[in-house]
């Protein structure tokens, strides 16, 4: 069995905590998932029953504002099962507030997230907690035969290959939210905005060792899917701060001093070559030449504000990396009894 670092919490109320076994902690956002919850939890239940001599389980149910009787549902079948828990939002946040809200609501030695439209086979979960016996903070599923149609896979095919390629990371499928964790990772993420699908970006950061396993996958057997094309564009933007974020977090000069120097350099690139053509060729070019030295002006103008930009944006690292550290002065040395004591330690604003 797979030794977790760190402390690990208290079990929840109802489920109580066996030394022989460790605790998996399920959590499962949902959204207007009344007809499919009986059958989820039904299914849950006999996965948990064919490991229950080396797992306790439990499973937390995250309601993101539902519309319909899911509530009601979830609060049915909890009465039916002290190992179900429900914690319900006050509006629609997202599905990445939920699976935040879920992991801060857990106390599992492993932590397993997935769909409750039933696109998940909760029959999967042996397989992940088998990788995570074998020395893996993070395993992703990977929906290797999609069954969705043509318009959600290809977009989802792009966005995978864009993010592997731009953050390093071997794993096929970073769309899905069927993955399993040590606790400890999961206590460590803090997620936002729509970041749920980056997560195993994130625990790679954070030092995660990560593997995939693969999963099936259906069509959604009740309802209509919440998500539509208009995420593609908001992936591509996530990822645009997902590689500023892992690469650049804590040295944001990099960036904006590269923008700047590539800025500053073709303006005076730019301005050499309007140089020349005034000195060889006596050619006004302010008033020939209009457009390119307007140009030029504007990247220098670029150059100059990104750089500034980058350096402002130093400070702020600072104070969010060390801060209350920050003092607009230096003491130069303490005394008492008339013995005087230089104080080496001190920071200057």
């Amino acid at each position: 069995m797979v030794p977790i670092t760190g402390v690990t919490p208290a079990a929840p109320a109802g489920v109580a905590r066996d030394a022989r076994r460790l605790l998996v902690s399920v959590v499962l956002p949902v959204f207007n998932e009344a007809e499919t919850l009986p059958q989820l939890l039904h299914r849950l239940d006999y996965v948990a029953s064919s490991l229950a001599s080396r797992y306790a389980f439990e499973f937390v149910l995250v309601d993101d504002g539902s519309e319909d009787r899911t509530i009601e549902a979830a609060e049915q079948l909890a009465a039916l099962d002290d190992r179900i828990r429900l914690v319900a939002l006050r509006r629609n946040y997202g599905q990445t507030a939920a699976l935040q809200v879920g992991f801060e609501h857990v106390g599992g030695d492993i932590v397993i997230s997935m769909d409750a439209d039933l696109q998940h086979f909760p029959e999967d979960i042996p397989s992940f907690l088998a990788k995570i016996e074998e020395g893996y903070d993070v395993v992703c599923g990977w929906r290797a035969d999609r069954q969705e149609g043509v318009l959600r896979r290809w977009p989802s095919a792009a966005a995978n290959w864009l993010v592997r390629r731009v953050t390093g990371l071997a794993v096929h499928d970073v769309g899905t939210t069927f993955r399993a964790y040590q606790g400890d990772i999961v206590r460590q993420l803090r997620l936002l905005g729509e970041h749920h699908r980056f997560i195993p970006v994130l625990a790679k950061n954070l030092g995660a060792k990560i593997t995939e396993v693969q999963i099936k996958n259906i069509e959604r057997p009740v309802g209509t899917s919440n998500y539509g094309l208009s995420r593609t564009l908001n992936v591509l933007l996530d990822i645009a701060f997902l590689v500023f974020y892992v690469k650049y977090l804590d040295r944001p000069i990099r960036v904006f001093g590269r923008l700047a120097l590539a800025c500053i350099g073709l303006a005076a690139i730019i301005l050499a070559v309007l140089g020349f053509y005034t000195l060889v060729y006596h050619v006004p070019v302010v008033r020939e030449r209009s457009g390119w030295f307007l140009l030029a002006l504007v990247l220098l103008v670029s150059g100059v504000q990104f750089l500034l930009f980058g350096l402002v944006s130093e400070v702020v690292v600072r104070m969010y990396f060390y801060p209350g550290q920050a003092k607009p002065y230096l003491v130069r040395s303490v005394s008492k009894n008339g013995v005087s004591n230089s104080v080496s330690a001190g920071t200057r604003g």
